[in-house]
C-alpha cells in the first residue's frame, strides 16, 4: 500500500484532473512553457504537438528526421527540437522552423533559457554548444560525459547538466566548467529552482540527490518508490516526483508527503508550473493529462 500524506505536514493537497488530450502515437516526452502554460510534446512517430493551457492543440508538425528531444522557453516565445543525426531546429510558436543547424552528432539534451534568447545543446560525444536566437554559435565546450539533461538556472547566469549515469556539472554562460560531481546512480531527470538554491536529480532506486548552484551537496533522500522523474517549484518549497509505477508524489521541502495520486499509466514525462498550481503528465502509451494542484487545510 502506498503511504498516505504525512500527518506532520501542515497542509494536504489534491490533484484535480482538468483536461486530457489523446495523441495519435505514444508520447515520448514533453516540455512546459512554464510562464505561458503551453505544452510541447513529441511522440514515437516524430510528431511535435503544441497545446495551450487548456489542453487544446494550437499547432503540430511532423519531422522527416528522427526526433530525440525538444525544449520550450518559459515565456512561450521560442521552441526547439533536436534530431538523431545532430539536427537542431529553432521553432516559432506555430512550430514553423526559424532556423536549422547541426552539431554533427545525435542530440541528447536541449535547453532554452526563460526568455528564448539562448539554446544549449548536448550531443552524444559530450559536446556542449550554445546558440543565440539568430542561430549564431556562441559557445562550444566539452563535458566529461554526454549530457542527457540540461537546464538554465532562471535567475542566475548558469547552466546545469547531467549525464544519464554518474555526472552532474554546472557551467557559466561562456561554457566554463564551474563545478562537477560524480554520482553512483542512473539519472532520470534534472530540475532546478529559480535561483538555483536547489538542484534535484531523480536517481531511480537511489531516490533524490540534491545540490545547490554553488556545488554544495545537499544530500540524498530515499522515497517509498523509485524516483523516475522530479520537478521542483520555482521557490524550492515543493517537489513533484513520479515513481517507476503509476504514482505522483507531492512533497514539501522536508520531503514530507503532502499528496499522492495514482495515474492510469506510468508517467513518461511531466511538467510543473512556477506557481505550483498546474501539472502536466504524459502517460505511457496514452495521452497528455493536465491537473490543478489544490491545497486544503487539515480538518
Amino acid at each position: 500500500m502506498f503511504p498516505p500524506p504525512s500527518e506532520s505536514a501542515p497542509h494536504s493537497y489534491r490533484f484535480h484532473p482538468t483536461w486530457s488530450h489523446a495523441l495519435a502515437h505514444p508520447p515520448r516526452g514533453l516540455a512546459l512553457a512554464r510562464e505561458k502554460g503551453w505544452v510541447l510534446a513529441w511522440d514515437t512517430q516524430d510528431w511535435l504537438y503544441l497545446l495551450n493551457a487548456l489542453g487544446e492543440r494550437q499547432s503540430q508538425m511532423h519531422s522527416a528526421a528522427k526526433l530525440t528531444t525538444a525544449s520550450c522557453a518559459d515565456n512561450g516565445s521560442a521552441y526547439a527540437a533536436g534530431g538523431a543525426h545532430g539536427e537542431i531546429w529553432w521553432l516559432w510558436p506555430d512550430l514553423r522552423t526559424g532556423w536549422e543547424r547541426s552539431v554533427g552528432h545525435s542530440v541528447t539534451a536541449l535547453a532554452l533559457d526563460s526568455f528564448g534568447q539562448y539554446l544549449a545543446v548536448g550531443d552524444s560525444l559530450g559536446t556542449l554548444t550554445i546558440f543565440d536566437s539568430q542561430g549564431r554559435q556562441l559557445v562550444r565546450a566539452q563535458s566529461q560525459r554526454p549530457l542527457h539533461h540540461l537546464t538554465f538556472v532562471p535567475a542566475a547566469p548558469f547552466l546545469v547538466g547531467a549525464s544519464d549515469y554518474g555526472l552532474i556539472a554546472c557551467f557559466d554562460l561562456s561554457g566554463k566548467l564551474i563545478w562537477r560531481d560524480g554520482i553512483v546512480a542512473h539519472i532520470g531527470a534534472l530540475s532546478v529552482s529559480g535561483a538555483g538554491e536547489k538542484i534535484v536529480l531523480a536517481c531511480f532506486s537511489e531516490g533524490l540527490q540534491q545540490y545547490d548552484v554553488k556545488g554544495n551537496n545537499l544530500g540524498r533522500q530515499s522515497l517509498p518508490e523509485a524516483a523516475h522523474l522530479a520537478a521542483t517549484t520555482y521557490d524550492a518549497r515543493h517537489l513533484l516526483v513520479a515513481g517507476m509505477g503509476k504514482h505522483l508524489l507531492w512533497l514539501d521541502a522536508q520531503h514530507r508527503i503532502l499528496s499522492s495520486y495514482e495515474l492510469e499509466k506510468p508517467a513518461v514525462a511531466m511538467g510543473l508550473s512556477p506557481l505550483e498550481d498546474r501539472v502536466v503528465v504524459a502517460h505511457a502509451e496514452s495521452s497528455l493529462v493536465g491537473f490543478d494542484l489544490r491545497p486544503s487545510l487539515h480538518s
